[in-house]
């Protein structure tokens, strides 16, 4: 009985070490980023995500690798990364920011449909109200950007029944007057 409280004590141990020191690398590379040291910050990042996989940390160094390249204009290589991050998986908590980043670097592009697309996986996945509001707020531009104009409608809509009480709907009831005013 004691050998095993002793391995499951190490093991509890050892898992909140690993968190602890990718927490403080995760910082480092934060710095590193905050002072526009991109190549720095990315190489830091990385190397974190890969040392530290399945830890918070990690999952939140992944998404500084896209920040940073959003940031650098590498808006190419911030889908690639970001694609391939969604793809392992992620738990919801890190897929749903991913997928407003994916969004984001989409949009950068031109690629306005596919940016309503992962703005909307990542309102579905948000575990938070406001963050789900503020997440179709982005796909309702987006999908105006695709010259979308009824699924805009809809998206603003949605907003403003299903997030009556998030500042994104007053927001959204802007939007949709603007929308609305336009002549078609």
């Amino acid at each position: 009985v004691l050998v095993i409280a002793l391995a499951i004590w190490f093991t509890i141990t050892a898992g909140q070490r690993k968190q602890a020191y990718a927490a403080t690398a995760l910082e480092q590379c934060r710095d590193a980023a905050a002072h526009a040291n991109f190549g720095v910050a990315v190489q830091c990042y990385t190397q974190l995500a890969r040392n530290f996989s399945g830890t918070p940390s990690a999952y939140e160094a992944t998404l500084g690798v896209a920040q940073t390249h959003l940031v650098a204009g590498q808006n190419e290589l911030a889908i690639t990364g970001l694609v391939e991050f969604l793809r392992s998986n992620p738990p919801p908590e890190a897929a749903s920011p991913a997928n407003s980043l994916l969004g984001t670097a989409y949009e950068n592009v031109g690629k306005f449909a596919e940016a309503e697309g992962a703005y909307r996986k990542a309102s579905d996945l948000a575990t938070v109200e406001y963050l789900k509001a503020s997440a179709l707020l982005d796909a309702g531009r987006a999908a105006l950007g695709a010259k979308k104009v009824d699924d805009a409608k809809a998206i603003y809509n949605e907003i403003i029944t299903k997030y009556a009480k998030s500042g994104a709907m007053t927001e959204a009831q802007v939007r949709l007057a603007e929308i609305s005013a336009k002549p078609t």
